[in-house]
């Protein structure tokens, strides 16, 4: 299941995973979910609902359990921005609506899916936190929190679930050319953001779906607990 793929990383990642013969659910409130996996030519669910709204979750991943009879992997990529301000200028509002979806809607995903995969014997999550969680970044507070919350959420499930065989790390991208990104962003403030990498560029989205790839397969086995930044260098300063 990939929570948020309707477009940008998550679209990329359904259509990846499709490519890899794996059977995907993908929930999100943008009904452009339902082209992402009429296009992707797959064995494929779609479900139209808000991933902070914990009984809708619940009953998507119920479906796909019941469908499929398994849920081997959970991608959290749902996650939105905010609206960048400085720390003392943060609306309420805004930092309740990030923390549900950024951070209350991954542990919800994760709860909901774990006792099957322990049932079955192991399997795999794609946390999708941000280079804001590892380094600091001016009118990100919100948004840096709530990453750096999914990372040390990370860690600990992967402590604890390990002798389960259930691998959980967390990918953390610079910047990323998807909507989301590119909607607060001048071309002035984009070349600007683009020169915070070491290669001099965003990510394209298959780039960061090829990494959560690699994290869901058997080829990554024995990693866990890892937050692995997929950053073009950016956090390398």
């Amino acid at each position: 299941m990939v929570t948020g793929g309707a477009q940008g990383i998550g679209a990329a990642t359904v259509r990846r995973l499709v490519s890899e013969g794996a059977r995907v659910a993908c929930i999100d409130l943008d009904d452009r979910v339902r082209s992402v996996t009429q296009m992707s030519g797959g064995d494929t669910l779609a479900f139209v609902a808000d991933v902070s709204d914990e009984a809708m979750l619940r009953e998507a991943i119920l479906e796909v359990e019941q469908r499929w009879g398994r849920l081997d992997i959970l991608v959290n990529n749902a996650g939105i921005d905010g609206k960048p301000a400085l720390l003392a200028d943060g609306e309420r509002r805004d930092f309740d609506r990030v923390i549900d979806v950024n951070l209350r809607a991954s542990w919800h995903a994760m709860k909901f899916v774990l006792p099957g995969m322990i049932a079955r014997g192991g399997g795999s999550i794609v946390n999708i936190a941000s280079a804001a969680a590892l380094v600091g970044f001016e009118t990100l507070s919100i948004y840096a929190a709530s990453k750096a919350a999914v990372v040390g959420m990370t860690r600990s499930a992967a402590l604890e679930y390990g002798r389960h065989n259930v691998r959980v790390n967390a990918l953390c991208p610079g910047g990323v050319l998807t909507p989301l990104a590119l909607s607060f962003m001048d071309t002035g403030t984009t070349a600007a953001w683009a020169d915070k990498h070491a290669l001099k560029r965003f990510a394209e989205p298959h780039e960061i779906a090829a990494a959560v790839a690699f994290l869901a397969s058997d080829d990554a086995s024995f990693i866990t607990g890892a937050a692995i930044p997929v950053d073009g260098g950016m956090t390398a300063h």
